[in-house]
């Protein structure tokens, strides 16, 4: 196993938090990590964008499932 590798992220919440502003920085944390393996990653520039568009893709299908649900 890699070192200094995230596996699980917990986030503590409490009872009287700004859930706009917890939703943003969460959004910013997680397009940092997007970005860091994106510009590890041995890709060409079509494929960054076909994986940006994928993730995309999955967020749209779980927003409506969830809307759904």
């Amino acid at each position: 196993m890699r070192k200094n590798r995230i596996r699980n992220v917990f986030v503590h919440i409490p009872d009287d938090i700004d859930y706009s502003s917890l939703a943003k920085k969460l959004n910013v944390f997680y397009v940092e990590i997007i970005e860091r393996r994106l510009r590890q990653a041995d890709l060409s520039a079509e494929q960054k964008i076909r994986v940006i568009d994928r993730i995309i893709d999955n967020m749209k299908a779980r927003e409506i499932e969830e809307n759904i649900a």
